[in-house]
């Protein structure tokens, strides 16, 4: 494992000099990713000192990869000594939806989707009444968690959310459809967003991390098929890229 950083930088939006936020994108599984962005985020808040410090995870911890509860649990304990966050994702709000009330098509594209890998991970059946049988080996201490998670932060003038927002809607009126499931148009979208917002956000994977837009940036790399995990760290008027790698 290794963590690679990028060089300071004009930040998409200036907080308080005092407060350090950090984001990470989807996990998918890749606990042990995570937990090496977990300690060279920690470092770094060490090394800088804030006043403040944030760590926000942008949803998406389960499903694809080998370790989902092993994420879900690491995104619990968060980093030491900041206030912790984490945003429910497409794939923790089709879980949510499914324990509510059980749906043979979403399920079957729950398992196209990544949910047969997670199945496999708690050794349960999915087809064989899984509800009433996924509490134990999930936990019901992490479920009434999961239940408990927002789908926005917002953090001075930055906004955090999985996927996105419907840029002809007001924030406080945005669904969870929107939030952790749009695409398009918002993918297309160029800002500038409500009340000069920036939004931080994952959900749909690409190669590299773009910093110079001025409105959004999208942390999603694919860690489950790319073996990188990315981050960024907001630390009064300047920010960086953090990557995780195998």
């Amino acid at each position: 494992m290794a963590i690679a950083r990028s060089e300071w930088m004009p930040s998409i939006r200036k907080i308080d000099e005092g407060t350090a936020i950090c984001a990470i994108g989807d996990v998918h599984g890749c606990a042990d990713l995570l937990k090496e962005m977990h300690a060279g985020i920690a470092r770094e808040f060490d090394l800088i000192s804030p006043g403040a410090a944030y760590c926000v995870h942008l949803g998406d911890l389960i499903d694809r990869g080998p370790e989902s509860l092993r994420a879900l649990r690491l995104a619990m304990q968060g980093i030491p000594g900041a206030t912790n966050c984490t945003l429910i994702g497409n794939h923790e709000h089709r879980l949510l939806q499914l324990l509510r009330t059980p749906d043979a098509k979403m399920m079957d594209r729950w398992l196209t989707h990544g949910g047969t890998e997670f199945f496999e991970e708690l050794g349960v059946d999915p087809r064989d009444r899984w509800e009433d049988r996924v509490s134990e080996p999930l936990g019901s201490h992490i479920i009434e968690w999961l239940h408990s998670l927002p789908l926005k932060l917002q953090l001075g003038k930055l906004l955090f959310v999985h996927a996105g927002i419907d840029v002809e809607v007001p924030i406080d009126h945005q669904t969870a459809e929107t939030l952790a499931w749009i695409r398009e148009p918002w993918l297309s979208s160029t800002g500038p967003y409500e009340n000069g917002l920036a939004v931080i956000h994952g959900h749909s994977p690409i190669a590299d991390v773009v910093l110079s837009h001025q409105h959004r940036i999208n942390l999603d790399t694919g860690a489950c098929e790319t073996g990188v995990l990315s981050a960024l760290l907001i630390h009064g008027g300047r920010m960086k890229l953090f990557q995780a790698s195998n």
